[in-house]
């Protein structure tokens, strides 16, 4: 039974892992995007601040 299930549709399974994968990869580069640009903010505050 498990044999049947594996090789009826792995190419589907693969696919929705891929899809999964590719839309995780995008969300981390989003967050350190964004992380990166407060980052700079910030330091760019402190130093109008300090200056």
């Amino acid at each position: 039974m498990l044999e049947k299930t594996l090789s009826t549709k792995p190419l589907a399974k693969m696919r929705e892992r891929a899809f999964e994968g590719a839309f995780f990869g995008v969300a981390l580069i989003a967050m350190a995007g964004w992380a990166y640009f407060i980052i700079l903010l910030s330091v760019k505050f402190f130093f109008w601040l300090v200056g």
